[in-house]
């Protein structure tokens, strides 16, 4: 039997209402060698039988249980113990791909081997506030292979339904694990650190509905507090970060909260960098917190993070850090 190039892992839960749109958009793909892993988490709607009947005995098509503990954790890793393609496409059960994009993600994969990871531009559906705005808007401005490697810690830098993975180096970096954060960025953070290039189709091939239900809005592990703890856990491996501490850029909530996360896995935070008079001088977590003037000199062996949560604040850390001679991704990093 042919292996497919590309198997899709589709996790679903009650999702009866969104399925046959999401699965109208695999079934028109123009690439056409693939197989779906839809993979049934426990619904008591009827999905299962959804899927059944809009598959209309496509053999490529393939209904799982979840083998594993309930959630989208045990539902990926059912999936991908039966993918049996060289690629693993992600798609949730309410999302709409466009026809061509396996085709673009695939020939992508063709014209540079080098990567294992590869999105595409997204669309927000039926967007619940502003910040779901932002964040797509955010990721879909991240091209290059080194701008995603660099935005990891700031916030997930892949939408992770949109993304073509490797299996290999899926399976390498330990696959998706129960985790207490978003599973999704924790792999990617794995991935990353084990020298993963992602890459991206720069045009929207992903349709992706934003809802109330939703993970990233319904569960505590996608919350902020959550995000610092997985942040700091992933600096805190970085060698230079573990040899050399680290100088943190704001003094605010954020840059607190990320230092005391920091000295519990025992990275040593040198010091604090702030604009705020009332700030400057005083110590906050055992650490002294010293004015712009001292930027690019004190501490200056230390890794820099840019913990800066106003508006327009990452991006002018940014330029005083590479004016200092940092360099993004090596001795400077961006945390939020």
């Amino acid at each position: 039997m042919t292996r497919p190039g590309i198997s899709i892992v589709m996790p679903f839960r009650n999702a009866a209402s969104t399925l046959p749109e999401a699965l109208a958009s695999v079934l028109g793909q123009e690439f056409a060698d693939w197989e779906l892993l839809a993979v049934d988490d426990g619904s008591t709607d009827g999905s299962a039988e959804v899927v059944r009947d809009l598959a209309g005995g496509d053999p490529r098509v393939h209904l799982l249980c979840n083998e594993g503990p309930p959630g989208v954790v045990g539902a990926s890793v059912t999936a991908g113990r039966a993918a049996a393609g060289e690629w693993l496409a992600r798609m949730d059960s309410d999302d709409i791909s466009h026809p061509e994009r396996l085709a673009r993600q695939r020939a992508m994969s063709l014209e540079q081997p080098d990567l294992d990871v590869i999105g595409c531009g997204v669309e927000i559906l039926s967007p619940l506030g502003d910040g779901m705005i932002r964040h797509v808007e955010w990721v879909n401005r991240l091209m290059g292979a080194d701008e995603i490697a660099n935005a990891r810690f700031i916030e997930n830098p892949m939408v992770h339904p949109c993304s073509l993975m490797r299996k290999a180096a899926v399976e390498a970096a330990g696959g998706y694990r129960d985790v207490p954060w978003a599973e999704d960025h924790d792999l990617f953070l794995r991935m990353l650190e084990r020298g993963s290039r992602f890459g991206k189709v720069p045009e929207i091939l992903l349709k992706w509905r934003d809802s109330p239900g939703r993970l990233t809005r319904s569960d505590p592990r996608y919350g902020e507090a959550c995000r610092h703890r997985m942040r700091a856990h992933y600096l805190s491996r970085i060698p230079r970060v573990k040899e050399r501490g680290v100088a943190i850029a704001g003094a605010g909530p954020i840059g607190k909260t990320l230092a005391l996360e920091l000295k519990a896995l025992g990275v040593e935070v040198r010091g604090f960098f702030d604009v705020h008079p009332r700030r400057i001088g005083e110590t906050i977590h055992g650490a002294e917190v010293a004015g712009l003037e001292e930027f690019g000199r004190r501490w200056r062996e230390a890794v820099l993070l840019s913990a800066v949560g106003v508006p327009g604040g990452r991006d002018e850390v940014a330029g005083m850090a590479a004016k200092a001679g940092y360099v993004e991704g090596g001795d400077f990093w961006c945390v939020c």
